[in-house]
Formats: structure tokens, sequence, C-alpha cells
């Protein structure tokens, strides 16, 4: 019964040269009749209005952005597509057919197709077996290996990843599961294709790979629905953009008619002119010293200093180290080799416990696999990391938890009925809020922060910037992971670049860029001895 599965060979599949600018695509379809009509469409949950009255088109072959502050109506919107969501009132047509998908997979057979922010790849099967679970080729009643592999290559080849067929997914990297999410989802050849932040794990080059693939899909006639929050993207890849707020559906506008300050206003409801606060112009006392710390496999050789005031940002490209080296200060990787210094002193860190025991707090990239309690409250969410704060005699005072949280959820500005709210229901950035909160009432004197603002909407990431600064205002100092070139250049007073698991270059804010940032993260430059 063992069959020989062959890594050999792979089929690429035929290109057409021909425009696929989003004002080119607009044209071509504009004559075709709508894929997606939505009328009044309503959902609540409890305490929560989530869409009031929604109404929106889709043509055939349409690049359409979905964009709106967290809690916005987007996600609902989305499962509501995608059979997750029953919808309280409205219509939805398909092909001028009304639908209302029950389930995912009755949702993929009348063609809606969605990836989804969080990764829900199966990580002990591999790459081919996610892609084509429950869909693979047989001949009877067994797999036929080489063919899965053939369809799993032509697939993923737009991507232009070294990514093997056979390779157990808990082995990739997120940006690598973001790809392999993709790629089943194009592999259902759906009518709509629904994609909620597909580039918040994705390098540059990946996100230009994944928009030339997009547009290629649209001159199929294949329709895309694509919810982000960078407005960059939407002025690059779509032809039309949908603001919603608080529920409703505020604008659709061309977005070859529309300008970045103008759907900024539409969104928020007021002008936002400064993304990020002034940075600091003096900074304070030595609190975080790392000095050849090294990780086999990952990082060699890092020594840095973080001091009182001072927001330092970790930059590079995916797979540099970053996120490594923080677990590991933190305690959650075993170190190789060198030493963490805390206010001048060596620090035994062996666990997170200890870590947080000495002053630290750290902030996961990902927030809903490492992060959050998702079945618990947000007062429970909120409290995790202080537990001790809060009781008397063994005992945990109700009155204590309850009151704090009050007051954080009032000071943080998390956008929930209660705090019991359960905190899966809230909405990206109010669940980070939540993990902000958490972890300064442990009273941090250093807080790491890995990817803070990843899949939140621009009001929401203003909010987090400013908090972070004004923690550094109060005598914190924060370390800052980001992908985001822009958030670690408008965000850190200086800038450490990692390439290849090594520290490559540092920059002061008055002497930063992107292009100097990636030189370092490339390559192209060193850090002189």
């Amino acid at each position: 019964m063992d069959q020989e599965r062959n890594d050999a060979g792979s089929a690429t599949p035929s290109e057409e040269e021909e425009s696929n600018s989003p004002a080119s695509l607009a044209t071509r379809h504009s004559s075709l009749a709508p894929v997606l009509q939505i009328t009044g469409l309503s959902k609540s949950f409890p305490g929560v209005q989530a869409l009031d009255d929604i109404s929106l088109t889709v043509g055939r072959g349409e690049i359409h952005a979905l964009i709106g502050e967290n809690g916005a109506g987007k996600s609902t919107l989305m499962k509501v597509l995608a059979g997750i969501h029953a919808k309280d009132a409205g219509t939805i047509l398909l092909d001028g057919q009304p639908i209302s998908p029950a389930t995912p997979a009755e949702a993929l057979r009348l063609g809606l197709s969605t990836v989804h922010q969080e990764i829900s790849l199966a990580p002990n099967l591999t790459v081919a077996e996610n892609i084509f679970v429950r869909r693979e080729p047989t001949r009877f009643h067994l797999i036929r290996w080489r063919e899965l592999e053939r369809r799993t290559r032509e697939l993923l080849a737009p991507f232009g990843v070294p990514l093997s067929p056979n390779a157990p997914v808990r082995t990739l990297s997120l940006a690598l599961r973001q790809i392999v999410e993709i790629a089943r989802a194009v592999s259902f050849e759906p009518k709509i294709l629904i994609l909620d932040e597909p580039t918040s794990s994705l390098e540059a080059h990946e996100v230009e790979r994944l928009f030339k693939l997009l547009r290629e899909l649209a001159t199929r006639g294949i329709s895309i629905l694509y919810v982000t929050h960078k407005l960059k993207e939407v002025f690059a890849l779509a032809d039309t953009v949908t603001v919603l707020r608080d529920g409703k559906r505020v604008a659709t506008q061309a977005v070859s008619a529309t300008t970045m300050d103008e759907v900024v206003r539409l969104m928020v409801g007021r002008e936002l002119t400064q993304m990020y606060p002034p940075k600091s112009a003096k900074r304070g006392q030595e609190l975080l010293r790392v000095e050849g710390l090294q990780l086999e496999g990952c990082f060699h050789d890092i020594s840095f200093t973080l001091y009182a005031g001072e927001i330092l940002g970790l930059a590079g490209l995916v797979g540099a180290g970053r996120s490594e080296i923080a677990q590991t200060i933190f305690g959650y990787r075993p170190k190789d080799a060198g030493g963490v210094w805390l206010d001048g002193q060596e620090a035994t860190i062996e666990s997170p416990a200890d870590a947080i025991r000495q002053g630290m707090a750290y902030l996961p990239e990902d927030r809903k696999a490492s992060g959050l309690f998702p079945q618990m409250s947000v007062l429970d969410n909120l409290v995790a990391a202080s537990l001790p704060q809060y009781s008397r005699g063994g005992l945990l005072s109700q009155r204590a938890l309850t009151s704090v949280a009050t007051q954080r959820v009032e000071q943080f500005h998390i956008r929930t009925p209660s705090a019991r709210q359960r905190i899966a229901l809230l909405s990206g950035g109010n669940q980070q809020k939540v993990l902000l909160a958490r972890w300064l009432e442990t009273r941090p004197r250093v807080l790491i922060v890995d990817e803070p603002t990843r899949g939140i909407d621009i009001g929401a990431k203003a909010e987090i910037h400013a908090l972070l600064r004004r923690l550094c205002d109060d005598g914190i100092g924060v370390l800052v992971i980001s992908s985001e070139l822009p958030e670690i250049l408008g965000l850190c007073d200086r800038i450490l670049v990692l390439h290849e698991g090594r520290l490559a270059g540092e920059l002061f804010a008055n002497d930063a860029s992107e292009e100097a940032v990636m030189r370092f993260a490339t390559g192209q430059e060193a850090l002189s001895e």
C-alpha cells in the first residue's frame, strides 16, 4: 500500500502577458453584472449591533477593499458571507440568486472562499495535505501522492517561495503558513475570494507576488473582497473601497476618485493628523543590557542596551531572529550563551515567571495562540498576570477584580459591552489593548512588544503608539519588534537591524530611513566593529 512520494519536477502554470493594473481591471469588468449584491444586512450580538443595514455590491473580476476601524463590522460581514454567522436581516444575492450559507462548507460549495486572519492549518499535516484536505486525488480509494504534489506545486508557483508540498506545516514560519492558507482558498476556484489581512505576516517582496496573483485571478473573473488596515495596499491594489464605521456603511468609492486622507477621515470620523507621538529628546539610565546572547540556529552574539524612557526598535526580515531574541530574553527559550542584565545586575531568567518577577513583560506576536484565553472574559484576561495583587488569605477579591477591570476598560478605551464579555468576541484592536493592560498590571520596567499593531486599524494603532510613548515618559523602556517599517521609523528613538541572526546595523531616529533599514536587513551593509 506504500506509495512513493516524488519531490522532483514541478509544474509551472502558463501566464498571459496583459495589463493587471486596478484601473484596467475595473474597465475590463465594468460591463459585467455584479456577482455579489448585499442589501440591508444586519447582525447583532448581545449588547452589540455589529452590522446595521449594510448594502454592498461587488462586480465580477473586481478587487473590492473593505476597511474600517476595529469593531466597524468588517469581520462580522466576512463571517456572515463565510457561513460562520447567520444574518438577522437583509438579503445576499450571488449571481442574482439569494443565498444564506449556514456553514463554511456550504459557503465554499456556493463559491465563497475565505482566508481568515487567524491561521487555521493542521500543524502535523504537510502543505499539500492542508491545501487539499478531504479533496485529495485518489485511485481505488488510495491517495495519488504524486498528483497531489503536482497540483500543490502548481498552486504555489505564483508565490515564488521555496516551499515543498511535503513540508509539515509546523516547521513553517508564520509568513509561509499565511501563503499556504491563501493557496488553499485559491484551490477551490471560487467566484469570490475573501481575504482578511492577508499580508500581515508577509515581507514586501511576498506582498508584491500576492498582488500579482490577485490581479491575475481578477482577470479570470474572480471577484476579491479584500479586508485590510493598510491604506497603501488599498491604493496599490483595489478598484473600489468601501468604508465601514460602527457597523454602518459610510461610503463606497472608486479608489482612483479618492485619497488616503479622505479614507482615513471616513474611517475614524475625524482628521488623523498625527499617527506617531513626538520622539523622546533624552533617555535615562540603563534598564536592560544584553551581551553575547546566542541561540544555535536562530541568532548569534547579540549585544545591546535599552534605556529608561526609550523606545528601541528591532527590525529585520522574517527569519532574522527578532522574535526568538525577545523570547530568549524573557525566558521562553533557553539561551546557549550570553547574559542579560537588569538595572546593572546580571539576571537569572530561566522562565517567563522569572522575567516577570524581575520587572519584565512581553506581548507576543501571535495574540490568539500565545496571548489570549479566548473562552474567558475581558476581566479574566486583564488580571491573568497579576492575580496575587487581588487575593486576600488565598481568596480572590471579586470586588477588587471588577473595579480594576472597569478602570482599565475605560483607561485603554476598550470597546466592550462589559468586562464580563468573552474576549473572543472583541475586535483585534481591542484584544490587543486588553493584553497591553494585562502586562502593565504587573508594573514592568522593561516592556517587550512583538508586532503590537498587527491586524488592527489605523485609529487603534495611533492609540497604542501614544500609549507606548506615555509609558516611556513614565520611565519604562520599551523594545518594539515590527515588520512594518513605517511603524519602526515613526515610533522608535533608536533602531537595531538584524540580518540572518546577527546584528547588522544601528540607526538613530534622525538618521533612519526605509532605505537605510533595508540595506542592513538584506546584508548590503554590516555594522562596523
